[in-house]
């Protein structure tokens, strides 16, 4: 299957499921896991919250639909007004839907303590190959792992955005390193206050070009919509349809990609402030950081590689 393009592509797309019914729904947390980067990245980003949170919304939108066409048949059918029991029942059902809620970003929030905390561990295990290595000359210690890096960057890169993923998660490392290794310099307070500013810079860049993102989703769809009740042809309908899907999972990677910078800013924030460990320990990490981050962030794509299907839009790598 995997020296076939066309194959390949299949289970990219369907997985391993076999004699599927043309009709038959994809799994949405298999798309979504499958878009970004398969289980080959769980280790270093965990399973985004993403494809749970935007179930909630749909969720949420549907009941708030039949709730408000539900009202709107009841007061067509009477004249008759509002009694106190059913205003009662109203305020009932709004606030069960606000506990609901609470209750729901507790537990994302506790989810995401558990993430952190995993990744973390993963991340010092895999850190710990250069720390631990104290015996071999410095030199030749830092070489070796660079090597071992590179050979899992080329093997990462073939995965869906992987290239994306690897630049993203790289970034985020090379920053995170580079503002400690700062901070135990001379003046490294000062230092700080400016990585500091540059890191909440880089925080606003990502929430914009979000936002932007799902505007320009919103405005596709208006755009069917109006189309629709004009009676366009087929083929015009296609190219819309086929252009909202595109900017769909354009917004999906950027939402997506901002969740795993806040994630491991987290997850660094751990692993190089951690109090169980010495200086010495924490500077090997910060340089070992610092050198993974240098390799993912520099890695380039394979023009011979066969495209996605999960990533039909334009990427900056």
């Amino acid at each position: 299957v995997l020296s076939d393009p066309k194959q390949r592509s299949q289970y990219n797309e369907l997985g391993a499921m076999k004699n599927r019914e043309d009709n038959a729904m994809v799994d949405p947390t298999f798309f979504f896991n499958q878009l970004f980067g398969g289980e080959r990245f769980l280790g270093m980003i965990g399973e985004l919250n993403i494809i749970a949170e935007l179930t909630q919304v749909a969720e949420q939108a549907m009941e708030d639909e039949e709730a408000s066409a539900k009202d709107a048949k009841a007061l067509e059918g009477s004249s008759t007004p509002v009694t106190e029991d059913e205003k009662e029942a109203r305020k009932l059902e709004k606030r069960r839907k606000r506990e609901e809620m609470i209750k729901k970003h507790k537990e994302t929030d506790e989810r995401n303590t558990a993430r952190v905390k995993e990744l973390s561990e993963n991340l010092k295990k895999k850190l710990d190959i250069y720390v631990q290595n104290t015996e071999a000359e410095p030199k030749a210690a830092l070489v070796a792992w660079e090597e071992q890096i590179k050979a899992e960057a080329e093997d990462l890169k073939t995965e869906s955005l992987g290239v994306e993923l690897l630049h993203t998660i790289g970034g985020i490392y090379r920053f995170q390193a580079k503002k400690y290794m700062e901070k135990q310099e001379f003046l490294g307070g000062f230092r700080g206050v400016y990585q500091g500013l540059k890191e909440t810079g880089q925080i606003m860049s990502g929430a914009y070009s979000t936002i932007k993102a799902a505007l320009e989703l919103q405005r596709t769809y208006a755009e069917l919509a109006k189309a629709e009740e004009n009676n366009i042809s087929p083929e015009e309908k296609q190219r819309l349809e086929e252009a909202a899907a595109k900017k769909a999972l354009e917004a999906l990677w950027k939402s997506g990609r901002l969740e795993i910078e806040n994630i491991l800013r987290e997850t660094c924030n751990i692993v190089l402030h951690d109090k169980q460990a010495d200086k010495r320990v924490l500077k090997r990490r910060a340089i070992a950081l610092k050198t993974m981050g240098d390799i993912y962030a520099q890695v380039k794509p394979d023009p011979n590689q066969v495209p996605n299907p999960f990533m039909p839009f334009e990427t900056t790598a």
